[in-house]
């Protein structure tokens, strides 16, 4: 239990440091607008082809404390509501934000501790729980938010700036 809140602990922290590098400020350029991160100069290939890598090892990893928390991997090991329930952590919470990811994954794992009485409608709950985050909070529990911090606009008048004709 320990040597997984660790290493969870570390991917999150590396995470954390990866989104808000080069290579993090990359792939939110080629997300939003990869015409216009090429135009800039980021190699969209590259960049693509580094995010695939980085999810392949995050996921290979990850996948690596899921076998060592079952002692023994086989293909009914992997249901589609395991799946899901993934998605719908990363829904909840906001998808782009670490924090929020986090929030939606502790939802998921202690809403059936706390509907265990409704075992029989208990996805039934999820759903419904999935819809209502939808229509009411789409951006999820903790959305993410832009890394540029705006300015504060401030209620002075601007200086009198002398002109030639004014002179």
């Amino acid at each position: 239990y320990y040597l997984t809140v660790l290493v969870v602990s570390l991917f999150v922290l590396a995470s954390a440091r990866l989104g808000k590098s080069r290579l993090g400020r990359a792939w939110r350029f080629v997300r939003e607008d990869e015409d216009a991160a090429e135009a800039m100069g980021i190699h969209t290939y590259k960049v693509k082809l580094l995010a695939y890598i980085f999810g392949a090892i995050w996921g290979g990893l990850g996948g690596v404390l899921f076998a060592a928390h079952l002692s023994a991997v086989s293909p009914q090991s992997f249901i589609l509501l395991q799946s899901a329930l993934v998605l719908m952590a990363v829904v909840l919470g906001g998808m782009g934000n670490m924090r929020g990811v986090v929030i939606g994954a502790l939802v998921i794992s202690l809403l059936p501790e706390l509907l265990r009485d409704f075992a029989s409608n208990r996805y039934l709950a999820f759903g419904l729980l999935l819809v209502i985050v939808m229509v009411f909070r789409p951006q999820g529990f903790w959305p993410a938010r832009g890394y540029e911090r705006e300015r504060a606009t401030v209620d002075v008048d601007p200086p009198a700036v002398a002109t030639e004709q004014g002179r």
